[in-house]
């Protein structure tokens, strides 16, 4: 009997010990990647192996939507867990409000090792914005940016300048799809996803490191070998009907044919120009999957697999030809679903999820997973529940979304798009209509449904306001966020921390990785 409670108190100081173990948080990032570009959605033409299984261990979600899409806007909701009408940066090369704090911020706080590899796109472009250190590898039109990507190809004789040439008939004409010039192992995807294996190596848990691949944004510039993966393979064909770039809102077209200025309308490309796009987005779609399959590894060698929570997701997706139309920037599916796995098989029990879930629910999610405060004015909602299988949970009854031009809503089988001061909308019923072909915008006019769209989103525009509180005035006397803070009894202490990865600033300082970069 006396052994049995010595085994049962060593038992459960072991449990309290691994309770207070915070989990590692690796979060994999893409840009421009719409779900049905992975074999895990569905694809049977995608070659992505990796991600494929981190999806059947883990747990994919089927209904996953971006606040915006486009980079910016939507990165930034993100990492602060708000509506790009409350933190402000609403287009592309907007500054956040400067009272706005990142996840990272959140975890520094708690004792987290923070840092980004690959692109944040932030303003300015060199900023941390709570993490504690980059490896910075800005977007592939930053091609004068001075950044660590432009330092390593400066080492091998390349500058980003000569990467590819954007005033060349070829990348017009096929809408930026262009073969690399660089081999794979210098590719911006390789230098990040080599400088994510490096980090792991070096770092020290509990880390969240925030790991952003720049492709399969465009230009769609695959490297050999992986160029000629898709180049003779049946690809799916492109959504779109007869006249109907004419018969749609025509603000998403009109930018990018009227202000882009593509040589060819992107209504009017060719089955050639089409399948030569497609392929080389795929093929950009393996090389950041055969990275992905590579920091895996490293995770299982460096022991940091079982204790690591992976998530993978987007920042919006790309519409292909679809609609006649190319990139983002509009709300049909392929533009604003994202991909969304989170991976932790020793915490949650694999499955797919098909309720509806926001982009910025990862940035409360992150924080519970690392048992940090959120904060103030916080417009996410943490997807723990959803993770544990808790029953008879409604996360969200609807979803929204916003740009410069409209306003989306979506609520069980129907998505509408409303147009501030235009007389005219868009409508779908998903289920008999998930291709988006039939515009029921007109036809549902004083119908319930209609009217419930209509209603959810008057509410959203209200309830959704900045919730941030604004300066308080206690006892005739000013306060500022410090005083009130301090009132608060919260430490103000900053939450950065030093640089932890002496080696990993040696490492780049040299310029010489042990990753050699090359998968295929």
């Amino acid at each position: 009997m006396k052994d049995y409670f010595i085994h049962r108190a060593l038992k459960e100081r072991s449990d309290k010990s691994m309770k207070k173990k915070r989990p590692n948080i690796l979060f994999l990032f893409t840009d421009q990647q719409r779900p049905d570009s992975l074999g895990c959605y569905g694809n049977e033409v995608a070659m992505t192996p990796n991600l494929d299984k981190l999806a059947n261990k883990g747990i994919l979600f089927e209904n996953c939507y971006g606040q915006n899409p486009l980079c910016v806007p939507s990165r930034h909701s993100i990492l602060t867990g708000r509506y790009p009408h409350s933190h402000r940066a609403r287009l592309n090369w907007y500054k956040r409000g400067e009272e706005e704090k990142s996840f990272a911020h959140r975890l520094g706080r708690v004792g987290y090792n923070t840092a980004t590899c690959g692109k944040m796109h932030l303003t300015p472009w060199y900023e941390n914005f709570g993490f504690d250190g980059r490896i910075i590898a800005e977007a592939k039109f930053h091609k004068t940016c001075p950044d660590d990507y432009q330092k390593f190809l400066k080492k091998y004789g390349w500058d980003r300048r000569d990467v590819y040439d954007d005033q060349s008939d070829q990348y017009i004409r096929q809408c930026t799809a262009v073969k690399s010039k660089l081999p794979q192992e210098l590719h911006i995807d390789a230098f990040i996803g080599r400088s994510i294996c490096e980090y792991l190596k070096n770092t020290k848990e509990p880390f969240c490191c925030f790991a952003s691949f720049v492709s399969p944004h465009n230009p769609y510039d695959p490297p050999k070998p992986y160029d000629e993966l898709f180049i003779n393979k049946k690809l799916p064909e492109r959504n779109i009907y007869k006249g109907e770039t004419r018969e749609k809102p025509r603000e998403v077209y009109d930018y990018i044919n009227n202000i882009l200025k593509w040589s060819t309308k992107t209504d009017e490309l060719n089955s050639e120009q089409l399948h030569l796009i497609k392929a080389y987005y795929y093929s950009l779609v393996t090389f950041v999957d055969d990275w992905v399959g590579r920091i895996v590894e490293v995770l299982k060698e460096e022991g940091l697999y079982e204790n690591t929570v992976i998530i993978y997701a987007s920042d919006h997706g790309d519409l292909l030809g679809d609609h006649g139309l190319f990139f983002k920037q509009s709300f049909y599916e392929q533009s604003i679903k994202t991909p969304l796995i989170i991976h932790a098989p020793t915490m949650f029990r694999p499955r797919r999820i098909d309720n509806l879930v926001e982009l910025m629910d990862i940035y409360n999610t992150i924080c519970e997973l690392g048992k940090a405060w959120p904060g103030e004015g916080i417009q996410g909602k943490s997807l723990l529940p959803l993770l544990k299988g808790e029953k008879n949970y409604l996360h969200r009854e609807a979803i929204f979304s916003e740009n410069w031009y409209g306003r989306m809503v979506k609520f069980q089988n129907y998505k509408m798009v409303y147009y501030p001061g235009k007389p005219y909308g868009e409508l779908y019923d998903l289920v008999q209509d998930p291709i988006e072909q039939c515009n029921l915008w007109g036809k549902l006019d004083g119908s319930k449904i209609k009217n419930k769209l209509k209603d959810l989103l008057l509410d959203w525009a209200f309830t959704s306001e900045d919730p941030l509180p604004l300066p308080a005035r206690l006892g005739h006397q000013d306060f500022t966020p410090l005083h009130m803070q301090l009132l608060n009894g919260r430490s103000v202490t900053s939450s950065r921390q030093p640089w932890y990865l002496d080696d990993l600033i040696t490492l780049y300082k040299q310029w010489n990785f042990k990753e050699s970069g090359k998968l295929r």
